[in-house]
């Protein structure tokens, strides 16, 4: 018996609706924190760890995958300043309202000598490539 598999569109046209799919949008953004993982300041891998993957509808139409960092300091490890209570001036307050200074956080080196602040951005200079490589080979079906 034979059979024959016939397209209903061009090749990118079907890559772009598949991109729409949550499913694609979940893999990606799973992918994206893997890759993410050794730049993100972990001395004892709690901001690591405590990371929500998920899908959301995207302003621009279909779907997009979010990776959100829920530790309370996520923040103030993202942009690597450091952050003191607008009343005491320390950095060890908790339930006051925090202003930034001028004094850039120092990354645990020796444990994580990856770890930096915005930590996606470090990640897509060093990985892009690889990122792109995930995506293209779960888009042709084989992951």
């Amino acid at each position: 018996m034979n059979s024959a598999f016939q397209w209903n569109g061009s090749i990118a046209s079907i890559a772009k609706a598949k991109l729409k799919l949550p499913e694609s949008a979940l893999f990606l953004a799973n992918e994206a924190k893997r890759l993410m993982d050794p730049y993100v300041p972990a001395k004892n891998l709690i901001l690591a760890q405590n990371v929500r993957v998920y899908t959301e509808k995207s302003p621009l139409g279909g779907v997009q995958g979010i990776v959100h960092y829920r530790s309370p300091y996520a923040h103030y490890q993202y942009t690597g300043i450091l952050y003191v209570s607008s009343l005491t001036g320390s950095s060890w307050s908790r339930g006051e309202y925090k202003v930034p200074t001028r004094k850039k956080l120092k990354q645990d080196k020796f444990r994580h000598p990856l770890a930096t602040s915005e930590w996606d951005k470090a990640m897509l200079r060093a990985r892009s490539k690889d990122l792109e490589r995930s995506m293209k080979n779960y888009l042709k079906g084989k992951l």
